[in-house]
């Protein structure tokens, strides 16, 4: 998309898929896209993974997590429409949160959530836990998947609709570690609850911060709040 068609025209989310490939959410081209180059030689070269929706195109792909089968998991909020609800070119009139098979098949999971944008699947892939970035909604979301990856029960893990007031950001990226703890950004920095959903702690930090990736064998934790990409050890 050219920057006057989309209120954010760059890429959005980014992980690696199995075969460790970068796999982008592509905002403003509104796609889930894999770069077609080497890491090591990146090139603006990208392969459509995703783009559509029974012959509708998305609103804004903005956060995605890949299963160890190679299936992944997308949010579509509108953010990257020019104006949201009232663009034109909107096709789709929910949020959803969609799968993408490995054949290239795309299934929608949730169409419940106002803002679906952080997501990220616990240790036993059988868990999709999503961020909702609605100031009036700000919750984590828990969503248990049957065998074939229809949701069979949903639950708030944590409503932080309270904490906008008073911490700047809304609940975003998020990551989970080997042993099930969730790294997810939200008002204030990042909140730490354990595989149970207990709050744990938090890391306050001063700016909104959108997101999380762990590193060193979940030892390290880097965050990007605003302008600032942040690094911190953990015990």
């Amino acid at each position: 998309a050219e920057p006057s068609q989309s209120r954010e025209p760059g890429s959005n989310g980014l992980t690696l898929n199995t075969a460790g490939q970068l796999v982008l959410c592509q905002h403003g081209d509104r796609r889930v896209a894999r770069l077609n180059a080497d890491l090591d030689k990146p090139e603006p070269s990208f392969i459509t993974l995703a783009d559509q929706f029974q012959g509708k195109k998305f609103n804004s792909p903005n956060d995605a997590v890949v299963r160890s089968n190679g299936e992944i998991f997308f949010t579509d909020p509108p953010y990257g429409l020019p104006q949201q609800e009232k663009d034109s070119s909107r096709q789709i009139p929910f949020q959803g949160v969609y799968k993408i098979s490995t054949s290239g098949q795309v299934s929608l999971v949730v169409d419940s959530l106002s803002r679906p944008n952080g997501v990220a699947l616990t240790p036993d892939e059988k868990t999709l836990i999503v961020a909702n970035s609605d100031p009036g909604k700000a919750m984590w979301y828990v969503f248990n998947f049957t065998e074939n990856d229809s949701v069979s029960s949903a639950r708030i893990l944590f409503d932080a609709t309270a904490d906008t007031k008073t911490g700047k950001g809304l609940p975003d990226g998020l990551k989970i570690d080997k042993a099930g703890n969730i790294f997810a950004t939200g008002p204030g920095g990042v909140w730490i609850f354990n595989a149970e959903g207990k709050l744990l702690g938090k890391i306050r930090l001063p700016e909104a911060t959108a997101n999380c990736a762990l590193a060193d064998d979940d030892k390290t934790l880097y965050m990007t709040s605003d302008a600032y990409l942040l690094r911190i050890r953990m015990r």
